[in-house]
């Protein structure tokens, strides 16, 4: 009786030991994964080419994470049953983008909860900023986005850039897989927190019995919150009927289409060229915190899968209007390098519009130059029975000197050379700078022009404020706040695509 008590005494504190070292969750693999790929292995690049009835159905065949039962999760799922509205919002701001989302997944071999991460993120707002300096909907900070090549300028940030910032983004977890030994739970978590807290917790983690695993991990409450609210998402997406949840109509197939833009233009005549209204070109390509289209930040414009061939057809006649008889006969001596010096364009942009192979240029030859700044005023193009002018206007807007700046970081900030920044200012590099004094930097107008009076756009940033952003374009506080619904001053918000009328 003695032995068989002190057994049971062993019994129960192994058990004991054993309960606490689970922490409470039990998971298992996913019957789908064996079913899809005959192992416990996630791959999803053999996925590529499968037919699906719809993004969804995709979605849920790449899903590769445990299956968790926990306390933890079922609280969040309970918090999306109780915020409906927030899952189809982010749903419906995912449209556009989910098909490429899922495709840079697939690419990689990675789990497609991972698609999902946006919409813990930031709801899958493109604009989202948040008080730690994270950007755009996968949220990068800025020394992440440097480490991940997204770039950044005044006209540009490559974090609010979907396609950039999803391909950073993959690499990124694909590292962190990597650096915690496969576990996913882990690299999620050290996305939202860092490598190095994941690790310092694992290293202050007392084990009984078992691996060390998410669940056992003292974290920042929002991670402890973050990784269970990606695993019940995941499981309402994998069943939503169940939950009460209908997904919107999305058949497995691109809703936009991407075309290439050679040359430099802005919105509101991309607005013109397409057929689509600004607002929807703003939130295809958020990437951009101006009026202008740079193809050396962005390659590919992301327009309707049913404006794209329209745009791509007006484009072109519209580039062959701005760049008539611009032309430069080749003289004995001329290289490329040596012309684009002279009209101050890239080699490359005069061997894509005269379809050079090879920089060998001949006497006599005659070169197309891609500038702007030679049309004249009469010259007009017709687009859906309306006539435009095509201009040739700049406009000047007023950098103010921070701390730190110098003539290289001004004009890298605003994408041209030294050379021509001091040029707009009558200085020379020696030309000292002084904080609070004004840099001027010239800007392109919009190339087309109606009888309508066309506005300016830019994108609120952090550190903004509304008397730097007035003194820029040099309109007043009051009309700044007025063309923007704005109450005041302090109720600007870092994100906020801003209208100037000029």
């Amino acid at each position: 009786m003695f032995l068989q008590r002190i057994k049971n005494i062993t019994v129960i504190i192994l058990c004991t030991s054993f309960i606490a070292s689970c922490n409470q969750s039990i998971s298992y693999k996913r019957p789908q994964i064996l079913t899809n790929f005959g192992s416990f292995e996630c791959s999803t690049h053999k996925l590529a080419g499968k037919q699906y009835s719809s993004i969804w159905e995709k979605t849920r065949s790449g899903f590769c994470l445990d299956t968790v039962y926990s306390p933890r999760v079922n609280k969040e799922i309970e918090w999306f049953m109780n915020n409906k509205e927030f899952l189809y919002r982010s749903l419906d701001r995912a449209r556009p983008f989910l098909y490429y989302v899922i495709l840079e997944l697939e690419k990689n071999n990675l789990p497609f909860e991972l698609a999902l991460l946006p919409i813990v993120e930031s709801g899958y707002q493109p604009y989202a900023y948040s008080p730690s300096k994270a950007v755009g909907i996968w949220q990068f900070i800025p020394p992440t986005a440097r480490e991940y090549g997204l770039k950044k300028n005044w006209w540009y940030d490559g974090r609010r850039d979907i396609f950039a910032s999803t391909k950073a983004a993959s690499h990124f977890l694909k590292d962190m897989k990597r650096h915690f030994k496969g576990d996913w739970l882990l690299a999620i978590a050290s996305y939202n927190t860092g490598a190095g807290n994941v690790g310092k917790s694992i290293k202050k983690a007392n084990y009984v019995l078992g691996n060390k695993t998410f669940w056992d991990l003292d974290l920042p409450r929002e991670t402890e919150i973050y990784v269970p609210k990606l695993i019940a998402l995941r499981d309402i997406m994998a069943n939503p009927a169940a939950y009460g949840i209908r997904l919107p109509a999305l058949p497995n197939k691109p809703q936009t289409k991407f075309v290439h833009v050679k040359y430099p233009l802005d919105f509101y005549s991309i607005s013109v060229l397409s057929g689509v209204d600004e607002k929807t070109l703003y939130k295809l390509n958020p990437g951009f915190s101006a009026w202008y289209f740079l193809p050396t930040m962005q390659k590919r414009l992301l327009l309707p899968i049913n404006n794209a061939n329209r745009f791509s057809e007006r484009y072109s006649k519209l580039i062959n209007l701005i760049y008539d008889n611009q032309i430069h006969l080749v003289e004995k001596g001329d290289t490329l390098s040596r012309i684009s010096r002279r009209y101050n364009v890239s080699i490359k942009s005069i061997k894509v519009l005269n379809n050079l192979k090879s920089d060998l240029i001949k006497i006599d030859q005659k070169l197309k130059l891609p500038i702007e700044g030679v049309v004249g005023d009469e010259k007009q193009i017709n687009i859906a029975g309306k006539n435009y002018k095509i201009r040739d206007e700049v406009i000047f807007y007023n950098h103010k000197v921070k701390r730190y700046d110098n003539w290289y970081k001004i004009a890298r900030e605003y994408n041209t050379n030294l050379k021509t920044l001091l040029a707009w200012n009558n200085a020379n590099k020696k030309t000292k700078l002084k904080v609070g004094q004004f840099v001027k930097i010239e800007m392109k107008s919009p190339v087309l022009s109606s009888n309508q009076k066309e506005s300016l756009r830019y994108v609120v940033g952090l550190g903004d404020t509304v008397k730097n952003i007035s003194l820029g374009f040099d309109v007043t506080q009051r009309e700044l706040l007025k063309d923007n619904n704005i109450k005041n001053s302090r109720s600007l918000r870092a994100g906020t695509n801003l209208i100037i009328k000029k």
